[in-house]
This record gives C-alpha cells, sequence and structure tokens, in this order.
C-alpha cells in the first residue's frame, strides 16, 4: 500500500489584513445575484483526486475557482494542471499555502497533521481526506488550531453525504427494538475499481498487481505500510510494537474509519469496545462493540485483494423489522447505495429495496463545505467528530494488543 511521504510543512504566519475575508465568504446567493467564488487549492492529486474531487470542483465552478495545485509527482502535476487550466503548479505545499487562497483541499494519503496545522495558522477554511491525523494527541492539536483561528475544518467522510446512506439511518431509527447489528468489509486491491479511469501519474496507469497469496502477501502489505509509514506515530496509536497490530491499525484509521463513523451516524458512539482480534498479519481483524439501549454489533474487516467484489455491507436486526444498506465500491461514480428493508405485513414477510437516488456523495460533500464556510456553521462531518472516530479504533487497536 504505497504511501505517498509529505515534507514537514512550515508557512511563515499570515498578516491579519492578508487572511481571506470571512464577510466576502458568508455572502448568500440570491436571485440572480453573483456570489464569488471560493479559491481552492488543491494539495494531493492522486487516484481519489482526479476522479472525484477535481472532477466536481469543476462542475460546481459556480461555487468553486481551482487557483493552484501541488503533488510531488510533475508528470502529474503539469498534465492535470493543465487538463484544468490551473497555472500555480507546486511540488511543495509551502509554495501553495502562500497563495491568495480560501480554502485548501487536503488529498493526500498518510497523516495530515502538518499541512492542516499549517493551512489553518494561515487563516484558510480546510478540507482533508481522512484519517485527519494518526493520533489523538496530534487530533486534539488540530482542534485546538481550528478553535483558535476560527476557520471551517472539514473531514472527508464521505459516505456521510450518501443519499442511500442517509436514507438508510432514518429507516434504522424507526425499529422499536433494535438488538444485533452485523458490519462487514472485505476489501479488495482499490486499483481494480479504477482502471476504467484515465488517471495520470509519473509511474504509469494503471499499476501492476503482483498475486501473491498467504503469508507472502501478508508479509508484502506489512512491509509496504511499515516501510512508508511513521512508526513511531503508529506505535503512539495503537500502544503497540508488535508489526501486526502497527499494520491492522493503519488500516483502521485509513479505511475502517469510514465503518466506524458509518456506524456512529446510526447508533451513536459506542459505550466500549468488547472484544478485537486480528489475523492475517493484521490484514484482517474483527471487533464486537457495545451501543446504548442493550445493542451489539459484529465488525469484520478483509483484505482480499484480486477479487473485484467490493462488500460494505451493514445489517440491523430488530425485533419488528431488519434494514440492510449496501454501499457500491467509493471508485464508481454515481453507483448508487442500496437499502433493504424487511418488515411483517400481516403474516406476510415484506422485503423492500430502495434506490434513495444516484446522486454523487463525493459532490454533495463539495456541497457542504461550500455552505459550510458560507455560513459559518459546522460541517457534518467535522474535526471533533473525527475525534470520536479514532478513540474507538485506538481501543479496538489497544484491544488486539492484549489478545495477540
Amino acid at each position: 500500500m504505497p504511501i505517498t511521504a509529505w515534507r514537514p510543512y512550515a508557512a511563515p504566519a499570515m498578516d491579519i489584513e492578508q487572511r481571506p475575508s470571512k464577510e466576502r465568504l458568508r455572502r448568500k446567493r440570491s436571485g440572480g445575484k453573483t456570489v464569488d467564488r471560493l479559491r481552492v487549492g488543491v494539495i494531493g492529486i492522486g487516484a481519489i483526486a482526479q476522479t472525484m474531487h477535481l472532477p466536481y470542483l469543476r462542475e460546481l465552478d459556480d461555487r468553486f475557482a481551482i487557483a493552484a495545485l501541488c503533488d510531488v509527482d510533475p508528470v502529474a502535476l503539469e498534465t492535470v494542471g493543465r487538463q484544468y487550466g490551473v497555472a500555480r503548479l507546486f511540488t511543495d505545499a509551502n509554495g501553495l499555502l502562500a497563495e491568495p487562497l480560501d480554502v485548501v483541499l487536503i488529498l493526500t494519503s498518510g497523516d495530515h497533521t502538518a499541512v492542516v496545522l499549517a493551512a489553518l495558522e494561515r487563516g484558510l477554511h480546510v478540507f482533508a481526506e481522512k484519517p485527519l491525523a494518526y493520533t489523538l494527541r496530534e487530533t486534539d492539536e488540530i482542534l485546538a488550531a481550528a478553535e483558535r483561528t476560527g476557520a471551517t475544518l472539514m473531514v472527508g467522510m464521505m459516505k456521510q453525504y450518501d443519499p442511500g446512506y442517509q436514507r438508510g439511518v432514518q429507516l434504522v431509527k424507526t425499529l422499536r427494538d433494535l438488538r444485533y447489528v452485523d458490519a462487514t468489509t472485505l476489501q479488495p486491491e482499490n486499483a481494480l475499481y479504477m482502471f476504467h479511469h484515465p488517471i495520470v501519474r509519473q509511474s504509469g496507469w494503471p499499476p501492476p498487481i503482483a498475486e501473491t497469496y498467504g503469508e507472502e502477501m501478508f508479509r508484502a502489505v506489512q512491509t509496504g505500510i511499515l516501510s512508508h509509514e511513521s512508526s513511531a506515530l503508529l506505535r503512539e496509536g495503537s500502544g503497540s510494537d508488535d508489526p501486526d497490530v502497527l499494520t491492522a491499525y493503519l488500516l483502521l484509521i485509513a479505511s475502517s474509519i469510514h465503518d466506524v463513523n458509518a456506524l456512529r451516524g446510526a447508533l451513536g458512539q459506542p459505550e466500549r469496545v468488547i472484544s478485537s482480534h486480528l489475523w492475517a498479519g493484521g490484514t484482517s481483524f474483527t471487533a464486537v462493540l457495545a451501543y446504548p439501549n442493550d445493542v451489539r454489533a459484529t465488525y469484520v474487516w478483509s483484505l482480499l485483494p484480486y477479487l473485484k467484489h467490493y462488500t460494505e455491507t451493514f445489517s440491523f436486526h430488530a425485533s419488528d423489522g431488519r434494514v440492510l444498506i449496501r454501499f457500491p465500491s467509493p471508485y464508481l461514480r454515481n453507483e448508487p447505495t442500496l437499502v433493504d428493508v424487511e418488515r411483517m405485513h400481516g403474516e406476510e414477510l415484506q422485503v423492500t429495496r430502495l434506490t434513495a437516488s444516484y446522486e454523487e456523495a463525493f459532490k454533495r460533500e463539495l456541497l457542504e463545505l461550500d455552505d459550510c464556510i458560507r455560513s459559518g456553521r459546522p460541517p457534518r462531518t467535522d474535526a471533533p467528530g473525527f475525534r470520536q472516530d479514532l478513540e474507538v479504533l485506538t481501543e479496538i487497536a489497544r484491544a488486539f494488543s492484549k489478545s495477540s
């Protein structure tokens, strides 16, 4: 799992006169009145940026103007800059952060703490892909900076903006006696769902996928993670120096955070982690979570890299009905999240499938960002919410350490 390594950020302080005008940004749209577009800088133009964020920023060009791009890949930077008509291109984020921007989108993989802090200190609004940070300590530093600067800070948890998920959660809340929840993610290699996208990278596209199995595969994934990531941060977050636990912790904060976040949206914050267990070198793990009202959830995440069958399902089981939420791969544009509902009608069991909408969650996420910056209201997926999810993931990882 290649992780881009970014240099430390130390942007110079911005004079208060240089900071973006909140009054200018908060003007509402009304009738045919023209409203200033938000000047956007994008840090990290990899696969998710090229397939989702950049196309939707351009589609929403009445709200956003892409003003600057930054990436360590010079080929991608030049090509994508030409595609989107962006002349201000940087290989160092410090240069981009010195531009006259309103908001910065941080779309790199890995730990985002340093660049988020630098952007906030320059008075910029920030959208950061998950994970916002690797540890609770770093998260608290970011929370303090956001409070101090008053900037909007939004975390890229796009499933919260998925109309199918939102409809499913509404239905879950109508269940009168919820007892058990089963959440399962079976994760293939991401590239299998991106080969149809014209992604530009210096190393070429699509990337080669070397099929290895069993112990060889587990160790290859582990080596890929531990050779690119900060072992100190992984140890701090997981409370362990076991390579299997460190591998699982990275997968928890990079992928499982979506699942824990989705469960929180439906059930609230869990009361505790009852147990957790990992296997296959940390590439698979399970946990049992206790939620309010005597609800229990089992959670399984497993890396199954070579089968193009992404599975992310949440089954909510109650005495009077069941709700199943089934997410598609996030790399398929406008593929709907399906919701199945089981209810009794007299003596008959009725099963209904709902397709709430074909709207894309990534686009709705950007609409939320625009509205929050202009109105000043906190986003649905904010930094305090990220901290709640990271607390759960940290507890799961520390239970691995005890059971390993």
